[in-house]
């Protein structure tokens, strides 16, 4: 069977989960995250060069970003439980990849399109090897081993760049923007103490989260102004579940399973905003009211019923399952509704698998 850029997106999302866990083991799992970690990146570059040589798929182009999203979701939300990197700056990384992709669905909705900027995309490189070098500077008493990675970075891409300009008499814009970047964190390794190195790569990557953001908010939030109040608040109310979620992670009880909570209803978010911009692609009924009429009152209402009964610290743990199961609802109900939709995906699937399923 041909390998295409499908299979390899398809199988970085199933593989997450294993980095995942073992950033909670001792050092020689953290090690085994980081190389994890490596390897799943490598896969997203290279089905990123299938994509390009083969051309983009319907399916391709939703599985692709959410499992970007993901990726992030698994190596970022962990720093947090684990004290490594402080809520105030994972916090606003996820608004803005929340906001933007609802913007993205609105857009999709009134026949318009948020095209992917260059921006962006060096963006989620960055958000993936800074949260690899932030977990390789905590798990390694020094800064020795992201240095020599840095260092070894630095030097192969300086080769690939004296190469590309010795042949074409030109460096593009990419390149230079990783001398750049590279140029810049190895001297913040140098620089500074391992803490501080750590919070400032993550000052970084939370920097050029924003900025790239602030293009796509340009273009979309005025066309949601336009709309009236009622629809801005619908957009405000939309993203509550998830971001709430996050807010109250360093209130929750330490571990593993707190955290998978959070990760969960991550993915299980950026899920249902790529179906209902999958389903808007296809002309297909918006169904996104019922986050806003439904999902959001019954979460809160779980928030509050628990602080009553149970206590703060139970109430935040009441929240996180509520608002996963319900965010796993909508999902569920969103494949049920865009059926049509959806079933394309099991048939991609299956004849990836080499089966025959006819329509039910």
């Amino acid at each position: 069977m041909r390998i295409c850029a499908n299979h390899l997106t398809a199988l970085r999302i199933i593989l997450l989960p294993l980095p995942y866990f073992l950033i909670y083991g001792d050092k020689d799992a953290r090690i085994a995250a980081i190389v994890a970690f490596a390897f799943l990146g490598i896969t997203d570059y290279l089905d990123g060069l299938l994509a390009r040589h083969e051309g983009s798929t319907a399916l391709g182009r939703l599985l692709d970003p959410l499992a970007d999203k993901i990726f992030v979701a698994v190596s970022m939300i962990p720093l947090v439980d684990l004290h490594i990197l402080p809520i105030w700056i994972v916090w606003p990384i996820f608004l803005r990849e929340f906001l933007v992709t609802e913007l993205r669905r609105f857009l999709t909705g009134a026949k318009k399109q948020l095209h992917v900027t260059e921006l962006a995309k060096i963006k989620t490189t960055i958000q993936m090897i800074g949260a690899g070098l932030i977990l390789t500077l905590d798990t390694f008493s020094d800064k020795t081993v992201a240095i020599a990675l840095l260092s070894g970075a630095l030097v192969a891409t300086l080769f690939l760049a004296i190469s590309l300009y010795w042949r074409d008499r030109y460096l593009s814009g990419r390149m230079r923007e990783a001398l750049g970047l590279l140029f810049l964190g190895l001297g913040v390794g140098l620089a500074f103490r391992p803490d501080q190195v750590i919070l400032i790569y993550g000052l970084i990557i939370l920097g050029i989260t924003l900025v790239s953001g602030s293009q796509y908010l340009s273009i979309g939030l005025p066309e949601y102004l336009r709309h009236g109040p009622l629809v801005f608040g619908r957009l405000i109310a939309s993203l509550m579940p998830p971001l709430l979620t996050l807010a109250l992670m360093p209130f929750a009880p330490q571990g593993i399973k707190t955290t998978g909570l959070v990760v969960l209803i991550t993915a299980l978010e950026f899920g249902g905003q790529g179906l209902d911009i999958w389903a808007a692609q296809e002309g297909k009924t918006d169904i996104s009211w019922i986050k806003t009429c439904i999902v959001l009152p019954l979460t809160l209402l779980s928030l509050v019923l628990g602080q009553v009964f149970y206590g703060s610290t139970d109430a935040i743990e009441i929240f996180f399952w509520s608002t996963a199961g319900l965010c796993t609802c909508y999902v569920l109900v969103n494949i049920w509704v865009y059926w049509g939709v959806s079933q394309r995906v099991v048939h991609r699937i299956t004849k990836w698998k080499g089966l025959n399923i006819g329509n039910s």
